[in-house]
C-alpha cells in the first residue's frame, strides 16, 4: 500500500516553505479583491446617491405635470422626464457593469490562486513518520521476538514441504514475495495460508517443545491481529485512490478554465503567468501582477459591453459559474480528505487496548494529530466551501 501513501501525501501535505507560499497567495488574492471591492462599493454608493437624486427630480416633474393645465408645458416636462429615466437606466447599467467587473475579476483571481492550491505538494516530516509507522504496524517482523521465532517456523516449512502441499505453497509464496521482512501485506490468500502453516507448526510441537509451542501460539495471535489491522487499514486507504482521481479531474478542468479565461479571453501568456505569479516568490510582485490581470479583466468587460450591448453578460456569467463550481469541488475534495483522515482515529481506538499493538497505537495517535493539524491549518474545507459560495456580489 506504499503507493497509496504517496498518492495521498501528494494530495494534501505541504512543507513549511510551500505552506507559507500558499498562505501568501491567499493573502495576495484577498488584498486585490478587497481593493477591487472597495472601488466597487464607492461606485455603488455614488450610484445610490445619483438614483435618489434622479428619482427626486422625476417625482417633482410628476407633481408638476399633474398640477399644470398647459399642454405644451406637459409635453416639455414629459420629454424631460424621459431624459431622466434614460439617465437612471444608464446609472443602473453602470452598476451592472461594475458588478460584472468585480465578479469576473474575482473569478479570474480565484482561478489563478487555484493553480497553487491544487498543485502537488511536498511532504511534512510528520506525515512521513505517520505512514511509515502504519507500515511498521502492519509487519509483525517489527515486533519483539517475531523475527527469531519466524526463523524456526520457516525451517519447519522447508523441512516438511515435501510431504505437505499447503506448506510447499506457503514456502513458495514466501520465496516469491521476498520473505516477510520485505513488508508482504498480511491479507487475502497469503494470510490464510500463513495461519494454516503456523497452526500446523503449533500442533507439530510436542511436550518437550512446550516453550516453543507457547511462543508459537503468541506469534499466531500476533499475526492474526496484525492481519486484521492491515485489513481494516486497507479499507480506509481505498478511498485515497478515488480522492486522487477526483483531484486529477479537477486539475484537468482547472487547466481548461485557465486557458479559456487567461489565454482566450484576456490574452495572457501562460508561461508569463507561471513566471510572474505561480513561481514568483516576492509577494509584492505577485500582488502587482495579479492586480494588473484584474484590470485587464475589468477592461475586457467594458469592451464587451460596448461591442455587444444586448448579449454581453452570458459568456462571462458562464465562466464565473465554472470557476465557482471548481472551487466548491476543490473544497469538497479537501472535506473528503479530512473525513478519511478521521477514519484513522477510529482505527487507532479499535486497537489501542490490544496487548500486541497498544504501544504502536499510542505512537500513531500522536503522529496522526500532527498530520491532521497540518492539514487543517492549511485547508478549512467548510470555510473554503462557504467562501466559494459567497465569492460574488449581487447586483
Amino acid at each position: 500500500m506504499k503507493k497509496t501513501y504517496v498518492i495521498l501525501l501528494l494530495i494534501f501535505t505541504v512543507n513549511p516553505a510551500l505552506l507559507s507560499a500558499q498562505i501568501g497567495d491567499q493573502s495576495v488574492t484577498q488584498q486585490v479583491l478587497q481593493e477591487l471591492n472597495r472601488e466597487r462599493t464607492l461606485l455603488s454608493q455614488n450610484l445610490d446617491f445619483r438614483i435618489k437624486e434622479i428619482d427626486s427630480k422625476i417625482n417633482n416633474l410628476d407633481e408638476s405635470i399633474k398640477n399644470t393645465n398647459s399642454a405644451a408645458e406637459k409635453v416639455e416636462k414629459l420629454v424631460e422626464r424621459v431624459k431622466f429615466l434614460e439617465e437612471r437606466q444608464e446609472e443602473i447599467d453602470k452598476n451592472t457593469v461594475g458588478v460584472y467587473k468585480y465578479n469576473y475579476s474575482s473569478a479570474v483571481l480565484n482561478l489563478a490562486s487555484m493553480e497553487r492550491e491544487i498543485k502537488p505538494l511536498n511532504l511534512f516530516n510528520s506525515s512521513r513518520e505517520f505512514y511509515s509507522t502504519l507500515d511498521k504496524v502492519s509487519n509483525p517482523m517489527n515486533y519483539e521476538g517475531y523475527k527469531e521465532w519466524f526463523g524456526n517456523f520457516k525451517k519447519y516449512i522447508e523441512e516438511e514441504q515435501e510431504d505437505d502441499a499447503k506448506l510447499a505453497a506457503l514456502n513458495h509464496i514466501i520465496g516469491v514475495t521476498g520473505d516477510l521482512a520485505q513488508g508482504t501485506p498480511f491479507t487475502g490468500m497469503f494470510a490464510g495460508t500463513l495461519f494454516d502453516g503456523i497452526s500446523q507448526f503449533v500442533n507439530s510441537l510436542g511436550r518437550r517443545d512446550r516453550e516453543m509451542k507457547e511462543k508459537s501460539l503468541e506469534m499466531l495471535k500476533l499475526t492474526t491481529t496484525v492481519s486484521q489491522f492491515t485489513h481494516d487499514k486497507d479499507l480506509i486507504e481505498t478511498e485515497w485512490e478515488a480522492i486522487n482521481k477526483s483531484l486529477d479531474e479537477l486539475k484537468e478542468l482547472q487547466n481548461k478554465a485557465m486557458k479559456e479565461n487567461l489565454v482566450n479571453i484576456l490574452g495572457i501568456d501562460l508561461k508569463e503567468f507561471e513566471q510572474k505569479f505561480t513561481n514568483e516568490t516576492d509577494a509584492k510582485k505577485r500582488t502587482q501582477y495579479i492586480l494588473d490581470i484584474s484590470k485587464v479583466a475589468e477592461n475586457k468587460i467594458a469592451e464587451e459591453k460596448t461591442k455587444n450591448p444586448e448579449n454581453w453578460k452570458q459568456d462571462y456569467y458562464d465562466q464565473m459559474m465554472t470557476v465557482q463550481n471548481l472551487k466548491i469541488r476543490f473544497g469538497t475534495i479537501t472535506f473528503r480528505i479530512l473525513e478519511n483522515l478521521n477514519k484513522y482515529e477510529g482505527l487507532i481506538q479499535k486497537y489501542q487496548n490490544d496487548k500486541y499493538l497498544k504501544e504502536e497505537m499510542a505512537q500513531l495517535k500522536l503522529k496522526l494529530n500532527l498530520v491532521r493539524n497540518s492539514f487543517e491549518s492549511t485547508f478549512n474545507p467548510q470555510e473554503y466551501i462557504k467562501a466559494s459560495n459567497e465569492m460574488y456580489v449581487v447586483e
